[in-house]
């Protein structure tokens, strides 16, 4: 997920983490609200980069160009879901801006492993006082540590093409899109993701709604 300051410059991402609970409703954030009774949605945050956004921030200017023109970024209100084509650009260019600054996100270790038959909260809309963008690093372990590194559409490994840089390396694929879930719901990582290469992810995503697996694999055989 990320956190986006917006209001007075300058304005853009500030943070960057991982959504720890599932959306829950509390006593307003505002103190009028409160006061009548009404309650709101949050969501528990573990950050990994947080920036002082008056020294560094991720301009939101930026995020007008590109592929970035397909999310709207200023709600009024709530926290948006970005969509995966958009999300996996945003986490690229957010770790290369971060390694530009001398900094580097924190790997968070969680002390329950993920075991196959568990399942996760994941893209749930929410009421929240930060426009986050919501994936469970935990469900994207375990997708991998059951299917492996090797693409699910047409095999290729990014440590056997490139050695040591490769390692680990690999895009998880929703098979559901987080962007056409209609509220929270629970993921099981062996069910509803599957590592795929960039390549076929990008060319999975060609169509709305997107080829299946197994469309895409068929193409590409037909096509070999």
């Amino acid at each position: 997920m990320f956190l986006i300051r917006l209001g007075k410059e300058p304005r853009g991402i500030m943070a960057s983490g991982w959504a720890t609970s599932g959306v829950y409703p509390d006593i307003h954030w505002d103190e009028a609200k409160a006061i009548e009774g009404k309650r709101a949605l949050y969501i528990k945050v573990r950050f990994d980069a947080i920036l002082n956004p008056e020294k560094h921030i991720f301009p939101l200017s930026r995020l007008r160009e590109g592929i970035y023109r397909r999310m709207h970024w200023t709600p009024q209100s709530s926290g948006v879901t970005i969509s995966d084509e958009v999300a996996e650009q945003l986490e690229k260019d957010w770790s290369r801006f971060l390694s530009a600054i001398g900094l580097e996100t924190k790997a968070i270790s969680f002390p329950e492993e993920a075991e196959v038959g568990e399942t996760f909260i994941e893209g749930a809309k929410k009421r929240i006082v930060v426009n986050a963008y919501e994936r469970d690093s935990r469900a994207r372990e375990a997708c991998i540590r059951h299917y492996g590194l090797s693409c699910a559409v047409c095999g290729f490994n990014f440590e056997e093409a490139f050695g040591r840089i490769g390692k680990g390396y690999i895009h998880v694929h929703h098979i559901k899109p987080l962007s056409e879930i209609g509220g929270e719901y629970e993921l099981d990582p062996i069910e509803d993701l599957r590592p795929i290469c960039p390549n076929c992810h990008a060319m999975i995503h060609q169509r709305k709604p997107a080829y299946s697996i197994e469309e895409l694999r068929e193409i590409l055989k037909r096509r070999r």
